[in-house]
């Protein structure tokens, strides 16, 4: 079948032919299909019109040379996270918002689980947690924290800046890790996603 024919397949039927393939002819029907989709989640989270158009031309670029690194079942669901997580790693690098950097594998296994739409909203409210969380961390481990992960400076460079022994950034860092994971537990199980940070409780570990 020629892909020109193919604008009533299933999502599945596109996904299959661009496996026999890899013919991005496929891939370009299935991406044209969601492009509403990740226009609609660049703005969401861009909030300008010139950088959602860009960032959705990297993010369709981006989906052509990961997806076959992907076993993919629900390619709409899919897309949409490679779509949110490319937004949010832009925001991080501007520095808009404080959430830890996650890696390429990190974030390639968030992928891999994250078909199911149940999974994104799962997903939506952990980084809701984790904002909330780095402001409950005392100011040392917050601070080493954002320069570690966030500015991706070395240890002897955080010292520099923060004006911390070698040792004091090893152990903030160290701590501020610990107690962020426990942070999160706790407002997970007491369901603080929806009432905004209590900095009555923040941490001096």
């Amino acid at each position: 079948m020629n892909p020109a024919d193919a604008s009533y397949w299933t999502d599945h039927e596109l996904l299959e032919k661009y496996r026999d393939s890899y013919n991005n002819e496929w891939l370009g029907i299935l991406l044209e299909r969601y492009l509403h989709l990740v226009l609609g989640v660049c703005m969401k989270y861009l909030r300008n019109e010139e950088e959602a158009r860009d960032g959705a031309q990297q993010i369709c670029l981006k989906v052509i040379k990961i997806l076959p690194r992907h076993e993919v079942t629900y390619f709409k669901s899919w897309l949409y996270q490679v779509a949110k997580n490319h937004c949010l790693m832009k925001l991080r690098q501007s520095h808009q918002i404080h959430i830890l950097p996650l890696s390429d594998q990190q974030w390639e296994e968030q992928l891999e689980h994250s078909s199911e739409e149940a999974g994104l909203l799962e997903q939506e409210s952990t980084y809701r947690y984790l904002r909330q969380a780095m402001d409950l961390l005392n100011e040392a481990q917050r601070r080493c924290l954002e320069k570690f992960y966030l500015e991706k400076l070395t240890y002897q460079k955080v010292a520099e800046v923060t004006g911390y022994t070698l040792m004091q950034v090893k152990s903030h860092i160290q701590n501020g890790r610990r107690n962020l994971r426990r942070i999160m537990e706790r407002l997970v199980s007491e369901g603080a996603g929806d009432a905004g940070p209590d900095h009555s409780k923040k941490t001096h570990d």
